[in-house]
């Protein structure tokens, strides 16, 4: 069969199918196999171009902290209201320090004394702490805190004393020769010691 030949038997088949069908039957199959050719586009498009990402993010965590300053210093501080020579049995020394709670936690605090130097000088020692208040630079005016002890066996003189974040707390600490001190405590040189903790509450 030609070529016209063929076109002409098309045009017969197309003809006939319209007659069948009708105009309106024609109209909606081509407009139902068009939208089967949209919603083959739109599922592909869907594939490449609908994404999406998403970050959650929390605030700053920070831990509590507890600091301790002793006269302004830390982690050592040089407390020298204290240094005394030539002292005699019965006599005293005292001198006020300051405790700072510079952390951001209220704590307790505690103190405890040591010496080094003459163990016969450290046994005839005693030391205690008061509120603030010195008299005549030897005695500590204010009533005492905690317990009297002696320095060479290395006391705990305070053992709880509450502190909030941002408070000081400035006390008296008096240490005195035993008036029974003899001639073997005699030209004896001891170094004191504090010791200061805290503890968060």
């Amino acid at each position: 069969m030609s070529n016209n030949q063929q076109s002409r038997a098309d045009a017969r088949v197309g003809a006939g199918m319209r007659g069948r069908l009708g105009e309106t039957g024609w109209t909606r199959t081509r407009a139902v196999l068009s939208l089967g050719m949209v919603l083959g586009l739109g599922a592909v498009g869907t594939m490449a171009a609908w994404s999406d990402t998403a970050t959650a993010t929390t605030g700053m965590f920070s831990t509590a902290s507890i600091q301790m300053k002793v006269d302004g210093q830390r982690p050592t501080a040089t407390f020298t209201n204290l240094n005394q020579t030539s002292m005699q049995p019965g006599q005293s020394t005292a001198g006020e320090i300051t405790v700072e709670n510079t952390g951001t936690i209220d704590y307790k605090w505690a103190v405890s004394a040591s010496g080094s130097g003459s163990s016969e000088l450290l046994g005839k020692l005693t030391v205690s702490v008061h509120e603030a208040g010195v008299k005549n630079g030897s005695e500590c005016s204010g009533d005492r805190i905690g317990d009297e002890g002696i320095v060479g066996s290395n006391p705990t003189l305070v053992s709880e004393r509450t502190l909030v974040s941002g408070a000081t707390d400035t006390v008296c600490i008096q240490v005195a020769v035993a008036p029974g001190a003899g001639q073997a405590e005699q030209f004896k040189i001891a170094d004191l010691g504090f010791d200061f903790t805290a503890e968060g509450q």
